[in-house]
């Protein structure tokens, strides 16, 4: 996604595509945790590889959160170049 943008409006709607995803990301990985409890309660164990599959999948919730952060982080800078220009 490219964050220069001319219009300062532009920013704005890459800030809410960027937290869009990110909400996204956040509600797939809580269900798939609600999920997982559920199949422990279940059998009273997690099995190694669901266990090891939301290892995996919390690492990337939290590459992708930090992604997200660090764009709105250009977005924030870019704006307040613009904004002290």
């Amino acid at each position: 996604m490219t964050l220069a943008r001319e219009n300062p409006n532009d920013a704005g709607d890459d800030l809410v595509r960027i937290l869009m995803k990110l909400t996204s990301d956040v509600e797939r990985f809580d269900s798939m945790v609600v999920h997982q409890r559920k199949m422990a309660r279940h059998s009273e164990q997690l099995s190694l590889q669901a266990a090891e599959r939301l290892n995996l999948e919390a690492a990337e919730m939290v590459a992708c959160a930090r992604d997200a952060l660090a764009q709105l982080r250009r977005v924030s800078e870019t704006r307040n170049a613009r904004v002290s220009a």
